[in-house]
């Protein structure tokens, strides 16, 4: 499905077969699911326990929770060219963008709640008031910081859920209400990188109204990896004894975590030792700057403390972003740290999950080496890689490492598209792989039937007949 069109009725189409225990096995019971919310969005019949999507009642098989989910089938190539002008920059890192730079809010009302630059809310302010947007899904918070999904429609309810919360939310599940509840016709997204590949599919077809619902502006959290709400129960409340309704703000900065309280006081932990609260689809993920937002927004790279970084996309994100300049509601500093966001999303793209020894045993009877073992594996593990960096995550020489790759080529183990090389399907290499096997196998069993057993038989009959009773014989024949 490389055009629009081919994707569009892919979303539409009713596959009959394809359920919710689909997206259980393949994307939840895998620990993929980024908790967008968008499946419990789309069926009444789905909720959510213990921070997992579960079914209500009986499935009817109509495939939208599986068609839209974050994780499953997303042509990037496809989105890209919608997206994006052929013009815009593209680097293999941080996506495509038109521009680059350190911007800060202009207004103090929403500097004194914003996370650093209140870009974001200013953004999503000037989106309301200029008619780009009717409305705007987000993530708001209880006293204990516990997520909830919520559509705001007015510059006062942005500012009262400004700031980040650092715990995965399913922000797509009010997505159901701005249609059948606010009648909204025009909606921004703010979320993180997995999450925006969702929101994507939402725009591109939208599953619950022809008229309702259309994603207009599309906002990405610069993200390394984000926490479940463990963090807040088991780290802040349980470790550092801290109420979570005394919390003021959290922030990540220089390697740590820090916690802001009411009081002004200060509490960090060292980035490190969160890691036990990562959300566990998080170690999947390649994005860091939400490559398909129409602008990406961070604070790695700013300038100073009070000022984010800015990736402008889309020529939707350079409107809207220009007005907001032009209007004085945003100004510029052009010494944004590229290098800086560039280690971030190099980082998270080479992300790779080791094999062990007892998968490389039982490769090796496949008459394959490790270190193709091992390329297949990082391949699998980055989703799709050029040779430079294959090279760098692996720290082989690319001139060994092309050789490799040409092996595991002719071997079908992996394809190459656009200068990436992409893995095939586990399951096909390895059905195929079993089937040369078995040719091979009964090949050379019939190799030894009739070049081997005869003359065998002959020989063992010639000096052996006559210390056998011929019924014996006859037995051992048969």
């Amino acid at each position: 499905m490389d055009n629009k069109e081919e994707f569009i009725d892919y979303l539409q189409s009713t596959d009959v077969g394809i359920s919710f225990y689909d997206l259980y096995d393949h994307v939840i019971n895998k620990d993929a699911c980024v908790f967008c919310g968008a499946c419990v969005s789309l069926c009444p019949r789905i909720g959510v326990k213990d921070k997992k999507p579960v079914l209500l009642e009986n499935c009817p098989e109509c495939s939208l929770c599986f068609k839209y989910c974050a994780r499953t089938y997303f042509p990037e190539e496809m989105f890209e060219k919608e997206l994006f002008k052929e013009q815009v920059s593209k680097d293999h890192l941080i996506g495509h963008y038109q521009q680059i730079t350190a911007a800060k809010s202009t207004n103090e009302e929403i500097l004194n709640v914003a996370q650093n630059g209140g870009i974001v809310s200013t953004l999503l302010i000037q989106a309301l008031n200029t008619g780009l947007i009717d409305g705007v899904l987000l993530a708001a918070r209880d006293e204990n910081w516990r997520p909830k999904p919520i559509v705001v429609r007015t510059p006062e309810e942005i500012l009262n859920v400004a700031g980040s919360i650092y715990t995965m939310a399913p922000t797509l599940m009010a997505y159901n209400d701005a249609v059948n509840k606010y009648k909204l016709e025009k909606l921004a997204f703010v979320g993180m990188p997995c999450q925006i590949r969702a929101a994507r599919k939402f725009q591109l077809w939208p599953p619950l109204s022809n008229k309702y619902g259309k994603f207009t502006l599309i906002i990405g959290l610069y993200c390394t990896s984000n926490y479940s709400y463990d963090l807040m129960e088991k780290l802040v409340q349980e470790k550092l004894g801290i109420m979570l309704s005394e919390v003021e703000k959290f922030d990540m900065s220089r390697g740590n975590f820090v916690v802001y309280l009411k009081d002004g006081s200060i509490k960090k932990v060292p980035i490190k030792e969160t890691k036990n609260y990562n959300w566990a689809s998080c170690q999947y993920c390649k994005d860091y700057s939400a490559e398909f937002a129409d602008i990406s927004v961070g604070s790695v790279g700013k300038p100073e403390e009070g000022w984010n970084s800015v990736i402008i996309r889309s020529d939707v994100g350079k409107k809207l972003f220009d007005e907001g300049v032009s209007a004085r509601k945003i100004i510029l500093s052009n010494t944004v740290d590229l290098s800086k966001i560039k280690k971030e999303a190099l980082k998270k793209k080479s992300k790779i999950k080791e094999l062990n020894e007892k998968v490389f045993s039982a490769m090796r009877f496949l008459k394959i080496s490790d270190i193709e073992i091992k390329t297949y594996a990082t391949l699998v593990s980055l989703g799709n890689a050029d040779l430079t960096m294959l090279s760098n995550v692996m720290k082989l020489e690319e001139k060994k490492l092309h050789n490799v790759l040409n092996s595991l080529i002719q071997r079908e183990w992996i394809i190459t598209s656009n200068g990436n090389y992409k893995p095939i399907n586990p399951t096909k290499v390895v059905k195929a792989e079993i089937f040369k096997l078995k040719k091979d196998f009964e090949r050379n069993i019939e190799r030894i039937k009739s070049e081997a057993l005869v003359d065998l038989e002959t020989l063992f009959e010639q000096n052996n007949l006559m210390y056998i009773k011929y019924k014996e014989l006859w037995d051992q024949i048969y």
